[in-house]
C-alpha cells in the first residue's frame, strides 16, 4: 500500500559519526599538558641529578686519559694548530697538563657541583617544611650552569682561550655563566629559607649557604683577575687562593652538609649533637678560609702569611673531626646497616675518607713536607681521596636517598649498586695510594738529582696502578647511571610523604625520627 501524497517520506540515513574529542571530557580527565620547562616539585634536583651523575663518567672518562698521557707522554700528548675557515688558526693542547686542568675542573663543576645542587635543591625544602620556591629558576640554572662547564672544559683545551691552573682554567664569559648559575641556585635557596618560619636554621643549611657564597665568590675573584691587567705572579696566587676556596668552602662545605642531613634520615635517629654540628660549622667556617691562604706559595709572599695558612689547613682537622664523631654517635645502633649497600654504607664510607683527606691535608701542609712532594703526584692523590672518596661518596648517599623519591620509585637496589659502590671504593683507594706513594718517590729522586729517563721509568708503574683504580671509578660511575635508569623505568611506582615539621630544637631534620 502507497503511503498518502501529504505524508512526507523519511529517508533513512546513515548515524552520524561522533567525534570522540567532544565526549572526552565528559568520559576521561582532559590530558594535562606539560609545560616546556619543568616546574613540578623536584623536577629541578632531578635534572641537576641526572646531569651529574653524566658528569660523573664524562670525568671519569677524562681522568682515564689523564693519566694516560702520564704512562706515554710521547704519544698521547699532542699540540697542534688548526686552520679555520673563519676563526683563522686555533692552537689546541692535549698535553698532561691541560688534560689534569680538564679532568679537575669536569669533576668538581661537572659531577660534584651539580649533585650539590641536587641536594640543595632536594634538602631544603624538606628541613624547611616549605616547598621550594620556584622549580623553574633551578631547571635555569642547570642549563646555564652546564652549558658553561661543558664549554669552559672544551676551552682548557684552547690555550689562546683558556686561562691556567686546576679550577680556574675557564674563560672570562664562562665564568659569568657559572656565577649566573650560582646565583640562580642562591636565590631559590635564599627565597625558600626566608619564606620559612622563623627559627635557628639547621646546621646542613648553614654549610650550603657559605658555600655557595664562597663559591660565587671565588668564581668572581678568578674572573676579575682574567680583565685586570695583573702579572703572571699575581694572577697566579689569586687563582691558587680561588681554586683551594673552592675546596675548602663549596666541596667540602657540601659534603658536610650532606652527610649531617643524610645520616639522621637513614638512620631514623635524631642528631646525637646539635652544639657539636654548630661547632664543626663554626670552626670550619674560620679556618677554611685561612687554609686557602696556604695556597700563596711565592717568594713575593711574606712567610707568616703562608704559615698561617698551613696552620689553618692543620686545624681543618677539629671541625671535621667533630663532625664526624657527631655522625658517627648518630649511626649508634644502626651500624649493621654499613655491611649492605645503601644510604648508610654510602655515608659511612665518605666519613673514613673525610678523616682521611683532612690528615693528608694536614701532613702535606708541614713544611718538610711540602719541600720533598709539593711538585709531584702526592697532592693530586690527596685531592683524589677528598673528592673521589669524601664528596663523592657523600653525594652517593644522597642520591640513593633521594633518586627514590624524586623518581617516585620504589627501589632496593640491584648488583649495579655494588658496582657502583666497590668499583668507586676500590679505584679511588689504589689511585690516591699509587700517586701518594710515586709522589713520595718523585720527590727522593728529584732530591738525588736523577735523570728524566730514570724518573720516567720509576714512576711509570705508580702511574698504571693509578690509571688502574681511575678505570675501576669510571666502572663505578657508569654503574651509578645505570641504576639510576634502571630505577625509573623497572621500579614500580610509588609515593612518598614528605614531612612538614620544622627542625626539632634537638637539631634532628624535619620529621626526624621517621625516614621519609
Amino acid at each position: 500500500m502507497n503511503p498518502a501524497p501529504n505524508v512526507r517520506r523519511r529517508e533513512l540515513r546513515a548515524p552520524m559519526a561522533v567525534n570522540p574529542k567532544k565526549l572526552r571530557p565528559y568520559t576521561e580527565p582532559p590530558k594535562v599538558r606539560r609545560p616546556l620547562v619543568p616546574n613540578a616539585p623536584g623536577s629541578a634536583a632531578t635534572t641537576f641529578l641526572v646531569l651529574s651523575l653524566l658528569w660523573l663518567v664524562a670525568a671519569t672518562g677524562i681522568g682515564l686519559l689523564w693519566a694516560g698521557t702520564a704512562i706515554f707522554p710521547d704519544r698521547l700528548s699532542i699540540a697542534l694548530d688548526l686552520e679555520l675557515p673563519i676563526i683563522g688558526v686555533l692552537s689546541v693542547d692535549v698535553s698532561r697538563t691541560t688534560v689534569e686542568a680538564g679532568f679537575a675542573s669536569a669533576l668538581v663543576f661537572g659531577w660534584l657541583s651539580n649533585a650539590a645542587f641536587a641536594a640543595i635543591l632536594f634538602i631544603t625544602p624538606r628541613i624547611t617544611g616549605a616547598r621550594l620556591e620556584n622549580d623553574t629558576m633551578g631547571f635555569g640554572a642547570a642549563g646555564l650552569w652546564n652549558v658553561g662547564v661543558a664549554a669552559g672544559v672544551a676551552a682548557i683545551y684552547l690555550p689562546s682561550i683558556s686561562g691556567t691552573g686546576l679550577l680556574t682554567s675557564f674563560p672570562w664569559l664562562v665564568d659569568g655563566l657559572l656565577l649566573l648559575g650560582l646565583l640562580t641556585v642562591f636565590g631559590a635557596f635564599a627565597r625558600t629559607i626566608m619564606g620559612a618560619p622563623r627559627q635557628l636554621p639547621y646546621v646542613s643549611l648553614l654549610f650550603f649557604g657559605v658555600g655557595l657564597l664562597a663559591a660565587m665568590g671565588a668564581i668572581a675573584l678568578v674572573a676579575g683577575s682574567s680583565l685586570l691587567t695583573l702579572d703572571e705572579t699575581a694572577k697566579a696566587l689569586v687563582n691558587a687562593f680561588a681554586a683551594r676556596a673552592i675546596g675548602t668552602y663549596w666541596v667540602l662545605g657540601a659534603t658536610l652538609g650532606v652527610l649531617f642531613y643524610v645520616v639522621p634520615r637513614a638512620t631514623a635517629n635524631a642528631l646525637a649533637s646539635s652544639g657539636m654540628a654548630y661547632l664543626s660549622w663554626l670552626l670550619w667556617a674560620a679556618f677554611a678560609g685561612l687554609s686557602a691562604v696556604g695556597a700563596l706559595v711565592d717568594p713575593s709572599v711574606p712567610y707568616v702569611i703562608t704559615t698561617l695558612g698551613n696552620a689553618g689547613t692543620m686545624l681543618l682537622v677539629a671541625p671535621v673531626f667533630l663532625a664526624v664523631a657527631t655522625l658517627a654517635l648518630t649511626i649508634h645502633g644502626r651500624w649493621s646497616s654499613i655491611l649492605s649497600t645503601g644510604t648508610i654504607a654510602f655515608a659511612a664510607i665518605s666519613m673514613a675518607f673525610l678523616l682521611g683527606s683532612a690528615l693528608l691535608e694536614a701532613i702535606g701542609a708541614l713544611r718538610s713536607v711540602q719541600a720533598l712532594v709539593a711538585a709531584t703526584e702526592w697532592p693530586m692523590g690527596a685531592w683524589l681521596f677528598a673528592t673521589l672518596g669524601s664528596a663523592t661518596f657523600a653525594l652517593f648517599a644522597l642520591a640513593d636517598h633521594a633518586a627514590p623519591r624524586l623518581l617516585r620509585r620504589d627501589w632496593g637496589g640491584t648488583w649495579m649498586s655494588d658496582v657502583q659502590l666497590w668499583g668507586v671504593l676500590v679505584g679511588t683507594t689504589i689511585a690516591g695510594l699509587a700517586l701518594m706513594a710515586g709522589g713520595i718517590a718523585h720527590g727522593s729522586l728529584l732530591s738525588q738529582a736523577a735523570t728524566a729517563d730514570e724518573i720516567q721509568s720509576t714512576l711509570t708503574w705508580f702511574w698504571l696502578a693509578g690509571a688502574a683504580g681511575l678505570g675501576l671509578v669510571a666502572l663505578g660511575g657508569l654503574a651509578s647511571l645505570v641504576s639510576l635508569f634502571l630505577m625509573y623505568t623497572t621500579a614500580r611506582r610509588a609515593e612518598y610523604a614528605v614531612a612538614q615539621e620544622s627542625p626539632a630544637a634537638s637539631g634532628a631534620p624535619a620529621g626526624a625520627p621517621a625516614a621519609h
